[in-house]
């Protein structure tokens, strides 16, 4: 839903008018959101080219928005020079947080485990694709806070998440007595065939 929606942005990769990479995407809201100067004038003099008589250049980016929303080929071509190029960081933190993350769960739990580990896993895996992904993310405006460590709030809320899951785990494995349970590669145990007499 972020992608589709346009939130969360991830870093731009390409001014507006610059060359973009062939991943990166645009998400022309920027026009409503977060415009330029030089945007906001832009913005009036394409919506003026399409016959709109906006008062100010936020009805005017509505307009154009809801034309590239409804698929109008002519405003997509004319508003893509003018919003920057960004990183697809919801795609990237959807695939990672996803599939990556299940792919390792799902390993994991292959055997049986101690109740814990599986969880403790979960924190350390999340957390370190958080702190990865979040480098192709633009930190939330309102708690921008400066970067400590070169790494956003979110970043040190998962690196503690990372903490928390490895205390996790070697709690579970030093203190639990609990037999393992689960696993999906459960070897099945040898039937012993009874030797007639």
């Amino acid at each position: 839903a972020n992608f589709i929606n346009g939130e969360l942005l991830g870093v731009v990769v390409a001014k507006p008018g610059e060359a973009a990479p062939w991943w990166s995407v645009r998400f022309p809201q920027e026009l409503m959101e977060r415009p330029t100067p030089e945007q906001q004038a832009q913005v009036l003099e394409i919506a003026r080219e399409f016959g709109q008589g906006a008062e100010n250049s936020y009805d005017a980016a509505a307009w154009l928005v809801g034309a590239v929303q409804r698929g109008n080929p002519e405003v997509q071509a004319a508003v893509e020079p003018i919003v920057s190029a960004r990183a697809p960081s919801q795609l990237l933190q959807a695939f990672m947080e996803g599939v990556v993350l299940l792919a390792v769960l799902w390993w994991i739990w292959r055997r049986p485990r101690r109740p814990g580990v599986v969880g403790a896993w979960f924190l350390m895996v999340y957390g370190a694709s958080r702190v990865l992904t979040e480098v192709w993310r633009l930190p939330d405006e309102h708690l921008s806070v400066g970067r400590p460590l070169g790494l956003s709030r979110g970043q040190w809320l998962s690196v503690a998440m990372v903490g928390a899951g490895a205390a996790l785990l070697w709690w579970v494995l030093r203190r639990s007595q609990r037999e393992p349970v689960g696993g999906w590669l459960v070897q099945a145990e040898p039937e012993t065939a009874s030797i007639p007499s």
